[in-house]
């Protein structure tokens, strides 16, 4: 079974100097692993982790830190990292105790926590260190705020899960809505090969709640080992966990409600069926007057950073569903972004000439000028009558899609109701996520410095990952930290150039 989940935070205590990172697949706890959560909504995790790494400034860097670099990176100089990668500046046992304070905080420990923080007030002020006093004053009132307002109360414990079974064909649905104080925070969607209620309710409920558990579960439906797993969930987690099959009139509103809707909110992308996914081709053909119904579809998008360092991803879809691992990259340099898109259509159709693997339908992530340009390509090839239609962005929000363009450029406004127009943007959104995923890889914003004799000069440089290692072409600065690990990315750089 699939088992995708809410927000969790982990401190990655097997690394010397541990980092505090998000994740949706947490392993299982071990002494290496501290893991706090589940942060409802969903939003929670990523604010909480910003609040704590503004105060408290535990090292985001990826790479293996062992305290012997010469000077800091600028994000030193920016108050956001405590550097650990300068011993003089900061100690391991110094990097450690902070740590400890943020365990304390996110293990809902905040008096320990605070005791530490004050003793630690109480020793700078000793010693004539006021302004770092005053640094640890400013982290004090943020545990306050943390323990005492309520937008930060994101006690798992306190909320209720509804679980709702949906068969389909040969495979069930899980609906699992997370409510508190009755409203929803949270919506999760899974599936699994179809078995009876008592057989699935145990074995998801076993499975998903590895790491917290709610004050109560809604169940459909009774099962044998309802109990058992109550008492099992009660004891790995320390507080009561109530496990509740009810009568429909039995049940709060909140819950009867959720329920009830459970069978008609069922939206995860990934796993929309091969029968919806045909209703929606056959809906594309209707909406954008194609000659007949597309047998495959491809979306092209590029990704680039201020115009420069463009990368062009395509990502296939049939109606089978999409073709993940049918993805194609290209890497162009000193091209517009309209002309890096047509250049990626260009070098596609070189790639695979033969007339049954070309798509029935093109979709660019873009407005006129960018279809006339895809379109100018396609004439070069004798492709002229091949359909291209283009997803606009609305202003500012990247992730969405406002209206679509038809291959006579009339415009069609998006419609959430819409399956064919729902598929059409899970498509464009692979293309994106695939488009930038390979441009982070590729490309780095690289902190370096050089040192002189008076102090480090820090600077930023843009460079391609694979010159950004240490002892690359610039002989005479020192990367200290990336976003990304050079030697990890040239391997994955070479793997995508062979499959292309």
């Amino acid at each position: 079974m699939e088992n995708p989940n809410y927000p969790f935070l982990k401190l990655t205590l097997d690394e010397k100097f541990p980092r505090l990172l998000i994740t949706r697949r947490p392993e299982y706890k071990t002494p290496e692993q501290n893991i706090y959560g589940a942060f409802l909504p969903v939003g929670m995790a990523r604010r909480l982790l910003d609040l704590l790494q503004r105060k408290f400034r535990l090292h985001p860097c990826e790479l293996d830190i062992q305290g012997n670099f010469d000077a800091p990176c600028p994000e030193y100089f920016l108050h956001r990292c405590l550097a650990p990668c300068v011993e003089r500046i900061c100690d391991r046992m110094t990097y450690l105790d902070t740590v400890e304070i943020v365990h304390l905080i996110l293990s809902r420990q905040s008096e320990a926590a605070l005791k530490k923080i004050d003793r630690k007030i109480e020793l700078l002020a000793e010693q004539l260190e006021y302004e770092q006093a005053a640094e640890w004053r400013d982290a004090r009132l943020t545990i306050e705020e943390i323990t005492n307002n309520a937008k930060w109360q994101i006690n798992a414990a306190a909320m209720n899960d509804v679980i709702t079974l949906t068969d389909k064909d040969d495979f069930t649905r899980i609906h699992l809505t997370t409510l508190r104080r009755g409203k929803a925070v949270g919506v999760l969607d899974f599936q699994v090969d179809k078995k009876t209620s008592e057989q699935i309710l145990p074995d998801f409920i076993n499975g998903f709640y590895q790491f917290y558990a709610p004050k109560q579960i809604f169940v459909p439906c009774d099962f044998p080992s309802r109990k058992s797993l109550e008492e099992k969930l009660t004891l790995n987690f320390g507080h009561s966990v109530k496990i509740l099959a009810q009568m429909p009139e039995k049940l709060p509103p909140s819950v009867f409600v959720t329920q009830k809707l459970a069978a008609h909110s069922f939206k995860h992308k990934n796993y929309q069926t091969s029968v919806d996914i045909s209703a929606a081709f056959d809906e594309i053909k209707i909406l954008f007057d194609l000659k007949k119904t597309p047998r495959r579809i491809e979306c092209f998008d590029v990704a680039h950073l201020a115009g420069k360092e463009i990368v062009a991803a395509r990502v296939t879809a049939t109606s089978s569903g999409l073709q993940t691992e049918d993805g194609l990259v290209w890497e162009f340099e000193n091209l517009s972004e309209t002309a890096a898109l047509a250049a990626a259509v260009r070098e596609r159709i070189r790639l695979l000439p033969s007339k049954k693997d070309l798509p029935d339908l093109l979709m660019v992530d873009g407005a006129k000028p960018q279809i006339n340009q895809v379109k100018k390509t396609l004439k070069e090839f004798n492709l002229g009558n091949l359909a291209v239609i283009g997803a606009v962005k609305p202003p500012k929000a990247h992730n969405q899609i406002s209206h679509f363009l038809t291959q006579k450029n009339t415009r069609l406004e998006f419609n959430r109701r819409s399956r064919a127009m729902n598929f059409l943007q899970t498509l464009r959104d692979a293309a994106h996520a695939l488009a930038n995923e390979t441009h982070r890889e590729l490309h780095s914003l690289v902190q370096i410095f050089a040192v002189n004799e008076n102090a480090p000069q820090v600077k930023y440089l843009l460079v391609p990952t694979r010159y950004a290692e240490r002892g690359g072409d610039a002989a005479d600065l020192s990367p200290i930290r990336s976003l990304t690990q050079a030697g990890e990315i040239i391997l994955k750089t070479k793997s995508k150039r062979q499959k292309i």
